[in-house]
């Protein structure tokens, strides 16, 4: 009944030891491969879904860029169609400071110089300061020449040439502006 097992030999215990290490490698080995597996195919997951949130907004910016470029196109030909529509006014703006200037030079008002010549009213306001003030810096530089050419001559006593000179000096400083501001500068009429 009892059978005695021959005592096993060193070499089948080896052996025996070496299958059971294999054995141990290979179930190590497929554990190792299934996490990677799980690890690969959850990165894949992420990195697809990722992929698919970057192609939506591709397609998203895309969708965006083909209306902008429909509103680009809608405005340029609107544009080409009022630049056939409007015939180009060479100076015609131009034309409308040299009518204000010569308005402001006559003695219009403000008002009148913006409702007929279309610029605004501190354009107005400025040509009336420069134009108007020439007009009566002139006007006030003219008056004592006006002035000596009507009064009667008073008296008959010759006058002394210092006398003579300092009046000329004086309507010549009166008729002129002062030295270093030009006839229309903005000084001029400030100063």
């Amino acid at each position: 009944m009892f059978e005695t097992l021959p005592n096993p030999s060193l070499e089948m215990v080896l052996i025996a030891g070496r299958a059971l290490m294999l054995l141990g490698a290979f179930w190590i080995f497929a554990l190792a491969f299934i996490r990677w597996r799980r690890a690969d195919d959850l990165n894949s997951g992420s990195l697809h879904a990722q992929i698919e949130r970057t192609f939506a907004e591709v397609r998203s910016l895309h969708e965006t860029i083909a209306v902008m470029n429909a509103r680009i196109e809608a405005l340029s030909e609107r544009a080409e169609m009022d630049s056939r529509m409007v015939p180009v006014a060479t100076g015609g703006s131009q034309r409308g400071y040299d009518i204000a200037q010569r308005l402001a030079r006559n003695g219009a008002d403000v008002n009148e110089i913006v409702a007929n010549c279309g610029i605004t009213r501190h354009e107005a306001e400025l040509l009336v300061r420069l134009h108007g003030a020439r007009k009566q810096q002139q006007q006030e530089s003219r008056q004592p020449l006006e002035r000596q050419q009507l009064e009667p001559q008073r008296t008959l006593v010759p006058r002394q040439g210092a006398q003579i000179e300092e009046e000329r000096e004086m309507l010549t400083r009166q008729a002129t502006p002062p030295k270093g501001r030009s006839r229309g500068s903005l000084l001029s009429v400030v100063g």
